[in-house]
């Protein structure tokens, strides 16, 4: 088993978890039980893929204020939601007296493979981390533990920043155009870079008190990382926007319908 334990890594880390400690009351307030971009598009795509059943053990990596926690159990799982930010899972808890019989929260950091094996052998039916890969300073770990903690057939459901689309600060782009008499809008991105892995900082929510640290992975890396560990893919959905849902603001998501701005995977343990 292995985890972090370069100077230079763990100093990463630290300031990672620093910054989510310190945007923990801004995130609480402005995600509440899920915004648009959650509800729309991440949640119904995870859910599709998890394949929930009554009574599953599930367990959440990086579950900021519990929200997707919460939804699991009301659909009749029994979950044990972690997070790396003593803050996040303190408003997480302040959220969730209700359902203290069915989830159970603990800071854990994934990037630390001895943390999530102690979790239980063969103990969860199915992890589930939402929107959270590319903030992980180290994806390794996670994969590495992943097969430890499942049960036999069990399931490993993710979903993340499109790398391709959505990921390396994209350009959003728009324009009008007028032809005989009928005016129409364009919208595209305009990506400068892919292929090379890259730290950057950006804001998850306009507003929010520091900016983040993210981890552009193309998806040869992220996904061969989940390869090695002996996680084979299973499933894969790039959900958009519907065409239905726009937004006043022309550089939103919800204008960009031709692209997927999350990837949504399902990995299983190879035999």
């Amino acid at each position: 088993m292995g985890c972090m334990n370069s100077p230079d890594t763990i100093h990463l880390n630290d300031d990672v978890r620093a910054r989510w400690d310190t945007n923990a009351a801004f995130w609480d307030e402005r995600m509440a039980e899920g915004n648009a971009f959650h509800l729309h598009l991440v949640e119904p795509a995870v859910l599709e893929l998890l394949q929930l059943e009554p009574q599953q053990a599930v367990l959440e990596i990086a579950c900021g204020n519990g929200q997707f926690a919460r939804k699991l159990v009301s659909l009749g799982a029994r979950v044990t939601a972690t997070d790396f930010s003593p803050a996040m899972i303190e408003r997480a808890r302040a959220h969730t007296e209700p359902f203290n019989a069915q989830v159970a929260y603990r800071v854990v950091d994934a990037t630390n493979e001895n943390a999530l094996r102690a979790l239980g052998e063969r103990a969860f039916d199915a992890i589930v981390c939402n929107m959270a890969l590319m903030d992980m300073s180290d994806i390794a770990p996670l994969f590495r533990a992943a097969p430890h903690l499942l049960k036999p057939r069990g399931r490993f459901v993710f979903a993340t920043m499109h790398p391709c689309f959505n990921s390396n600060n994209p350009v959003f782009m728009a324009e009008m155009r007028e032809e005989n008499g009928v005016v129409s809008e364009a919208y595209a991105l305009k990506l400068t870079g892919y292929l090379e892995s890259k730290t950057y900082q950006g804001l998850a929510m306009f507003g929010q008190p520091v900016a983040q640290f993210y981890f552009h992975r193309p998806l040869h890396e992220l996904l061969g990382a989940a390869f090695r560990a002996g996680l084979a893919l299973d499933g894969l959905l790039e959900p958009r926007i519907p065409e239905t849902q726009s937004n006043p603001r022309w550089s939103s998501w919800f204008n960009y319908h031709q692209f997927p701005p999350a990837l949504v995977a399902c990995l299983r343990p190879t035999p």
